[in-house]
């Protein structure tokens, strides 16, 4: 059996025991108190991971499962994505990791696109996806967060960093949550057109709500992260002091990185993704 077959039977299983345990009576509690409705979740059984499944493109977030953990791994400097590809690939296997131990993948682009333009982005993407069976059924396996910088762009898409699990005996729950950015059920942009600081406070609070669903999704609250990244192109002012440092609730303590970036949709300015892992390390390159 091939691991693409392998993995879609697991997540047929999956999507079945799962369903029919959170039927009975499952509800989870998000990070701002509002109950959910917790999806399925779907298992990597090959990374040791289980997935929180949201497209083809990304999925919402993944938990590494007992004997596991997740390592957040940063370029230095970053790499073309076709060559961050290739690098991903000689550094699991240089750690004796199988390919569908890539959990995540962060990367830096040179403009905001159109949806149309975006979709054509992304096909390529799910390819190399596919390529190593980092797909369930049509769902992807891998977390993805993807911005591009105000201020001096690449000059193609670029990968900042990446994330894969390694065999650990820890105890402590590792996960990574992808970018979310302030786009609407609809697809639309939160507070579209809308700039000021009454409609980047509805953006971030967009992005907040949502990192905060998932984390409950995955069982998981905000004390149990340990990084968290703000991708926002515009100065956040007193959005850190009156909205976004009081939602983290037991993160806030461990800081907030910003990267001066947006989203890579025309008309969104917030993105924002975390993780909670034991290590991270920086991979030079060059």
């Amino acid at each position: 059996m091939t691991p693409e077959v392998h993995r879609s039977a697991i997540s047929r299983r999956t999507f079945l025991r799962t369903g029919l345990a959170l039927a009975g009576s499952a509800l989870l509690r998000n990070g701002f108190g509002a109950v959910v409705n917790a999806p399925a979740l779907l298992d990597n059984e090959l990374g040791g991971l289980r997935v929180l499944p949201a497209g083809g493109v990304f999925c919402g977030g993944v938990l590494a499962t007992e004997g596991h953990e997740i390592v957040h791994a940063l370029l230095h400097p970053w790499l073309p994505l076709a060559e961050g590809w290739a690098f991903v690939d000689a550094h699991l296997k240089a750690a004796n990791r199988p390919a569908q131990a890539l959990c995540g993948m962060e990367l830096r682009t040179p403009e905001q696109l159109t949806v149309e333009a975006f979709r054509a982005f992304n096909a390529p993407y799910i390819e190399q996806l596919r390529k190593r069976a980092l797909t369930i059924g049509n769902y992807s396996a891998v977390c993805r967060t993807n911005v591009v910088p105000a201020s001096e762009p690449p000059k193609e898409a670029m990968l900042h960093a990446f994330s894969y699990s390694v065999p650990s005996t820890t105890k402590v729950r590792t996960f990574c949550i992808s970018g979310t950015a302030d786009i609407d059920a609809r697809g639309k942009a939160v507070a579209e057109g809308d700039v000021s600081p009454a409609g980047m406070r509805a953006r971030a609070s967009h992005c907040l709500d949502q990192v905060g669903e998932r984390l409950a999704q995955l069982d998981l609250e905000w004390p149990q992260v340990t990084h968290i990244d703000l991708c926002i192109g515009r100065d956040p002012g007193d959005l850190m002091r009156e909205l976004i440092l009081p939602s983290l609730k037991g993160a806030a303590s461990r800081g907030v990185r910003i990267h001066h970036a947006r989203p890579p949709l025309i008309g969104t300015e917030v993105e924002l993704e975390c993780r909670g892992v034991l290590r991270e390390v920086i991979l030079h390159t060059a």
